[in-house]
């Protein structure tokens, strides 16, 4: 499939091959319910919070009619998300190299980056921001950890290897191949549901090893049901680098997959929509897997 203007994603194309992975056409959501106080990355990141704009009791304009709405408060990078490219730059040295008081340059396309200083304005991003990525119809594969390991859930700060990887596809019989989406189930999410600080602070999730393995095998797109999808700490954002701003690969972060994992649904159809968001370095989603 030939890929679009937005890094490695695909041309949004519902083709026979993609419409063969619906088997039994049973639906799973993959995204977490969102909540007053619910974790954040840090505290520079604002959480979910609500608050009523326009109660039923309220006068009218349209009587007999009665509207509520409200108004949501909440940064982009919360709850079940997809990360544009320009969300994360890399400092950089005049050869390109990794540098703390480099330039910070992001994605351009394969093999290239820009300042990222070139990209935004007060009114948000506009290079590769989200609005710009298209629609995402795929193939879909889940890689069940959890499950290859024996247990419900890894420990808090577990570091998910290559060798990881490969074991997972070999017990699933799971192939990847060219322009699949690939996610990672760790069994975290019920501790961001149990409101754990550790689902923050002991990240358990992929190294930088498990993403080249990913990216060899034709991965365009990543996703995992813990904060960052790479395990934390260390900080320094390694998987991040290397697939937003050196491969032009986005992730989904904050998935839910545990209802998958449960039907061993390993390989499927997978539908997201981002949020026409002008500016933004992400959008909240709510993925689609149909079996």
């Amino acid at each position: 499939m030939p890929h679009s203007t937005y890094g490695q994603l695909p041309i949004p194309r519902l083709t026979p091959q993609l419409l063969s992975l619906v088997k039994t056409g049973e639906v799973y959501s993959l995204g977490v319910d969102f909540h007053e106080g619910m974790l954040t990355p840090g505290a520079v990141m604002k959480s979910y919070s609500i608050a009523p704009h326009l109660r039923h009791s309220d006068p009218s304009t349209i009587d007999p009619a009665a509207p509520a709405a409200e108004v949501i408060r909440m940064s982009i990078h919360v709850g079940t998300h997809i990360d544009a490219l320009c969300h994360i730059a890399e400092k950089q040295d005049a050869s390109g190299n990794p540098d703390p008081n480099g330039e910070p340059r992001i994605y351009a396309a394969a093999g290239e980056t820009i300042p990222s200083s070139q990209s935004a304005s007060s009114a948000g991003q506009r290079h590769l921001s989200i609005e710009q990525m298209p629609p995402i119809v795929t193939r879909g594969v889940l890689l069940d950890v959890a499950a290859l390991k024996g247990v419900d859930m890894l420990p808090p700060a577990t570091v998910v290897n290559a060798d990881d990887i490969l074991a997972a596809q070999a017990r699933q019989g799971t192939e990847i191949g060219a322009d699949t989406a690939v996610l990672v189930r760790t069994g975290s999410i019920a501790r961001l549901q149990a409101g754990d600080p550790a689902y923050r602070d002991a990240q358990t999730g992929l190294d930088l090893s498990a993403a080249q393995c990913l990216v060899e095998q034709g991965m365009t797109l990543v996703g995992a049901d813990n904060m960052a999808v790479e395990a934390m700490p260390p900080y320094d954002h390694s998987v991040h680098r290397f697939l937003l701003v050196h491969s032009g690969i986005t992730h989904i972060e904050n998935l839910n997959l545990d209802e998958l994992a449960a039907a061993r649904c390993y390989e499927f159809l997978l539908i997201i929509a981002p949020l026409k968001l002008t500016g933004a370095t992400g959008s909240w989603v709510n993925p689609l897997a149909i079996a």
